[in-house]
């Protein structure tokens, strides 16, 4: 009985350690994937609470409901298709080049950056006040509120 107690005991602290581990490598690409603030508007544009990173690795990739910071794959010429679904969100497929990204806001307020040094992205919003940063005006859908070219 003590030995199946302490064998339920190891693994539960394994598997405790090992999702510790899990969030502190997803966090720490996303931070060094991102050389600027999540967010370049100015400060009352947006809440005062903090976007949950997340680092896409796949085509679609989708946020959710939550307020995200939202990160394309990594590596230049990956293409990316991203959606993102709650209030607030920052899709960012502006790190790398080279790509045709497609970034959609959705549901509230976002801010969409595709300004990666080419014109080949796509930024679209949905329902609410949408910020889109392009490189290019062609880049922009009529669903973004606010447009800055970068």
């Amino acid at each position: 009985m003590q030995k199946t107690l302490a064998t339920i005991l190891t693994v539960a602290l394994l598997l405790a350690a090992a999702a510790v581990l899990a969030d502190f490598f997803v966090v720490s690409s996303v931070g060094a994937q991102s050389g600027t603030p999540v967010s370049t508007a100015s400060p009352s544009a947006a809440p005062a609470a903090t976007p949950i990173p997340k680092q896409c690795y796949s085509v679609p990739c989708h946020g959710n409901l939550a307020r995200e910071a939202i990160y394309e794959r990594i590596g230049d010429g990956k293409r990316d298709l991203i959606r993102a679904w709650g209030n607030f969100d920052r899709v960012h497929a502006n790190t790398y080049s080279n790509d045709k990204d497609q970034v959609h806001g959705l549901a509230g307020d976002d801010f969409l950056y595709v300004n990666d040094r080419d014109t080949s992205d796509g930024a679209g919003g949905g329902s609410g006040f949408d910020w889109c940063y392009v490189d290019a005006e062609i880049e922009v859908a009529n669903t973004c509120d606010r447009v800055v070219v970068r």
